[in-house]
């Protein structure tokens, strides 16, 4: 599965906009789509003088991770920051995939598909996971002791005002689409974050319309105390990039997302969420990116709560780092993963897994290529057959 956006978009004008979920799902699913005239035009301005980002731009897409030429842009590598070597590093999302493809076994992809049976794989194995409200699913007949499986019986469990707050999304979800934030209702109603008040019936019928998986409701998540205060109370997690081998697990890369307080979820693609680097010894953050392309930035503070970011240490890091290898060990069948772990007061959380996972993550947040050696080492000894990066011994 993979499980993040490749370029920040516009929200949809409503949260309940079952077409416009449809189709923001189908843009994320493509590498970036950027106006190539205008970055063009901004990348000859904003080149360093002297110099001409041409020959990078064929190397890029002739190169082993073979970027688009949106992708060129996307990751600002036009800026003078980077070698030659260095771009050549980068991966774009076409290519991505089949590294993804060659390295992970299909058989093994159902925890990162099924949000429901990966909750249950975790469960069974001692993993912290989010508390399941309610599941509702009225269309493929699966059971589970807290089945709803009509439209009616979902209204009934929204009008509870004992139920709130919650978080609810697809169980067959990617990128957040038809997440929905409930912050409190009952009786009629609830207030969703990003749409306000709406009726329970409107709610019932888009979880309805929106997949034919069903939904996931859950007990929302508290942030660990100073990450809630720094960040605005939107639920942050942890992005790891995991490399399991025949030496077992190892934290390859990791990154911190950070939304601000609008959003109700903190994917990159939602405007103004930004992407932490976490050096992962300490789990200290040392970078801070917001935009793509032409407006990419580095940042040192919280644009809602003015919080010092850079630098800070994240909490319960090593426990975090822990449990994440861990249950990397459980799934043998996915060598490249991706795991979202949320930073609670009682400590780390699994979110969830993907296969593989989006690699534009670690390279904006770190500001580098993902093939590392480490990382094109992994790659050959997963089954990657495609041309990498030439190491010195």
């Amino acid at each position: 599965m993979l499980d993040h956006a490749s370029v920040q978009f516009e929200a949809p004008e409503t949260v309940l906009d079952v077409e416009a979920a449809w189709q923001m799902r189908a843009a994320l699913d493509k590498p970036p789509s950027l106006p190539l005239s205008d970055v063009i035009r901004r990348a000859s301005m904003d080149s360093p003088a002297g110099s001409s980002w041409l020959s990078d731009f064929w190397r890029a897409l002739n190169g082993p991770g073979k970027l688009s030429a949106a992708e060129y842009f996307y990751y600002k590598l036009y800026d003078g920051r980077h070698s030659e070597d260095g771009i050549t590093r980068f991966v774009g999302k076409t290519n991505q995939n089949k590294m993804h493809f060659a390295c992970n076994d299909e058989r093994w992809f159902a925890p990162s598909s099924d949000k429901l049976f990966f909750l249950a794989s975790m469960r069974g194995n001692d993993v912290a996971t989010p508390e399941t409200l309610a599941v509702f699913d009225a269309k493929t007949g699966r059971s589970h002791p807290q089945l709803i499986k009509d439209i009616e019986g979902l209204i009934a469990f929204l009008d509870q005002p004992e139920n709130y707050p919650m978080f609810a999304k697809p169980i067959d979800g990617m990128y957040s689409i038809g997440a929905l934030a409930l912050t409190d209702g009952g009786r009629g109603s609830a207030h969703v974050r990003g749409a306000g008040e709406v009726s329970t019936r409107e709610i019932a019928d888009y979880m309805f319309r929106v997949s034919d998986a069903g939904y996931l409701l859950q007990k929302t998540l508290n942030a660990a105390p100073d990450l809630a205060s720094a960040f605005g109370g939107t639920l942050s997690s942890i992005r790891m990039l995991v490399c399991l081998g025949p030496g077992g697990a190892r934290l390859e890369s990791a990154v911190v997302k950070i939304p601000t307080m609008d959003n109700v979820a903190d994917n990159y693609w939602r405007g103004g969420n930004m992407l932490g680097a976490i050096e992962a010894d300490s789990g200290t953050i040392t970078r801070i990116v917001t935009g793509t392309g032409p407006d990419i930035k580095c940042v040192v503070s919280h644009p809602d709560t003015g919080a010092m970011l850079l630098s800070r240490m994240l909490p319960h890091w090593a426990d975090a780092k822990e449990m994440c290898l861990r249950a990397a060990g459980m799934l043998p069948g996915i060598r490249t993963q991706s795991w979202d772990i949320a930073l609670t007061p009682d400590g780390p959380v699994a979110l969830e897994v993907n296969w593989g996972g989006d690699l534009n993550l670690h390279q904006l947040a770190h500001g580098h290529g993902a093939l590392t050696p480490s990382f094109c080492a992994h790659l050959r000894e997963a089954g990657y057959k495609g041309k990498l990066p030439k190491f010195d011994n």
